[in-house]
């Protein structure tokens, strides 16, 4: 991407952050989005479809950011997916006006967002050998059994982070004390 075309992205992030924390996605529109970013309609389409999916690409830019790092970590996988998971936490703790409403009631599309993200997380580890989910079912092909897993383990977390979010003042440490004692054995953690 050439440097005026990212220039204007980031514009349009920020625009779309700034207005999703007060006002729901769905009523966000393109003219509104494009006036705060300094662009025009054009250029907005340049960049997304929708309103809503120009909210979705800024929040899954900045998640996509934290998996790379988990990664480039060549640490021990147990305490680079805390850690990650601890900074996944805080992205969503400094959205929280944008990720309560739209995750209210199991709803939207921020939903579905967070799902994928977690699966696809899940996914390159496996693939890498990061982690192994050690599960075996009778007649169930392994592969199946990781796909399920995966689903699992991406809508619950969405499901603690919903009920999280209904805290007033919600704390990263507070999701984890309750998210570590829960996961399923068969996920890396670090404790403490």
């Amino acid at each position: 991407m050439d440097p005026r075309s990212r220039r204007s992205r980031d514009r349009l992030f920020t625009a779309a952050l700034e207005l999703a924390e007060s006002h729901p996605i769905s009523t966000l529109t393109v003219t509104q989005l494009a006036d705060a970013a300094g662009v025009h309609r054009s250029t907005f389409y340049e960049h997304a479809s929708s309103p809503a999916d120009l909210v979705e690409q800024a929040l899954t830019g900045e998640l996509d950011d934290l998996r790379a790092a988990l990664l480039e970590d060549r640490g021990d996988a147990a305490t680079a997916v805390t850690t990650v998971t601890e900074e996944v936490l805080a992205h969503i703790a400094r959205h929280a006006p944008i990720y309560r409403r739209e995750l209210a009631d199991g709803g939207g599309s921020l939903h579905s967002m967070l799902s994928r993200h977690f699966r696809e997380t899940t996914r390159v580890l496996l693939a890498r050998s990061r982690v192994s989910i050690d599960v075996e079912v009778a007649g169930v092909p392994h592969r199946e059994v990781d796909e399920a897993a995966s689903r699992f383990l991406a809508d619950g977390t969405v499901g603690v982070i919903e009920g999280w979010l209904q805290h007033p003042e919600p704390r990263v440490k507070d999701f984890l004390r309750v998210y570590l004692a829960i996961l399923p054995s068969w996920w890396p953690r670090a404790e403490g």
